[in-house]
């Protein structure tokens, strides 16, 4: 067992989320790249739920026969989760390394599961992949981008935020920065290792916005931490 993923999706009107298993390597290539070829569209991904729990995504109907069993959709013959939000799709599996979810605007996401719950257009995902055809170059620099915004932009906006880590934190916002930011790999790891009450001042999920064309990033959305008023972040 390894590289597990989910997949879910909002449902109608908004008020409920469905998700559960759908399969191990869900790396983009073997799970991502599938829901944007095959099941990309309202009709597509209903079908696809309708399945149930998935060991394998393969291709539409193949689960009827008659494709490479690379390519076979394998139900596990259990059916998805039901929740209240979008906090909950990573609730009922351990170690998962993977989320995509389709969200009422009809569109997929790839959801980073680390302290902050990173919700990036899949399309955007696909355009960024490395030369081996993997994400996770890609996906290293977006936790660094959300870092820094963090720590710049969004601290130097709020008077709250500065409130907060003054008190806090004698060492001060400069020295914070040099501590998150010299780590290599997932410098938000950091902020909710070695500064809790940074990271507790937001809500565990932050969304990546792009361009028209879905090539370039052109901020993030973060919300403070709203307890139980938290609005999903199809709202945001």
């Amino acid at each position: 067992m390894g590289d597990i993923s989910i997949i879910a999706r909002r449902l109608e009107g908004g008020k409920k989320v469905q998700y559960g298993w759908s399969g191990n390597g869900g790396y983009y290539q073997m799970v991502g790249s599938r829901l944007l070829e095959w099941y990309n569209g309202p009709e597509k991904v209903e079908y696809l739920f309708r399945l149930g729990q998935m060991s394998l995504i393969g291709k539409p109907e193949s689960e009827k026969g008659g494709e490479h069993l690379f390519y076979t959709n394998k139900p596990t013959n259990t059916p998805h989760w039901t929740g209240d939000t979008e906090q909950e799709i990573f609730s009922r599996i351990a170690f998962i390394d993977y989320g995509y979810f389709y969200d009422s605007d009809n569109t997929w996401y790839y959801v980073v599961p680390g302290p902050f719950r990173i919700k990036i257009p899949l399309l955007y995902i696909h355009q960024h992949l490395n030369e081996g055809g993997y994400e996770f170059d890609e996906l290293n620099r977006i936790d660094r981008m959300l870092a820094e915004y963090i720590l710049r932009d969004y601290y130097n906006s709020d008077k709250q935020m500065q409130a907060v880590i003054s008190k806090k934190y004698p060492q001060g916002i400069e020295e914070i920065r040099e501590d998150v930011l010299q780590e290599e790999e997932n410098p938000c790891h950091k902020i909710w290792d070695n500064f809790r009450e940074i990271y507790s001042y937001f809500d565990d999920w932050a969304v990546v916005k792009t361009d028209e064309s879905g090539k370039k990033i052109t901020g993030f959305l973060l919300h403070k931490d709203q307890g139980e008023e938290r609005t999903e972040t199809i709202d945001w």
